[in-house]
């Protein structure tokens, strides 16, 4: 076998060789957030543990506020001032 050929192969292999070493034991993490429970639900439960509904929902607020105040200034920074 050439080189050349001998090249070609080992890159082509390279790929799927890689993904079995980078994936071995990577999936068995999400068991551990709980039994029958996707990404959805462990967000869930991450949002429930920092703290109450209101304090979340005051949180929303203050944020939104600060949004809207980014806003407000991005656009008054790019309109021109008219003469």
């Amino acid at each position: 076998m050439e080189l050349g050929t001998l090249l070609i192969l080992l890159l082509v292999l390279a790929c799927p060789l890689m993904m079995v070493f980078m994936h071995r034991g990577g999936h068995e993490g999400h068991a551990s957030h709980g039994e029958g429970h996707g990404h959805m639900q462990c967000a869930v439960d991450e949002v429930s543990d920092t703290g109450s509904l209101d304090e979340l929902r005051s949180r929303r607020a203050e944020l939104d506020t600060e949004i809207e105040q980014l806003e407000q200034s991005e656009t008054e920074t790019k309109t021109p001032a008219v003469v």
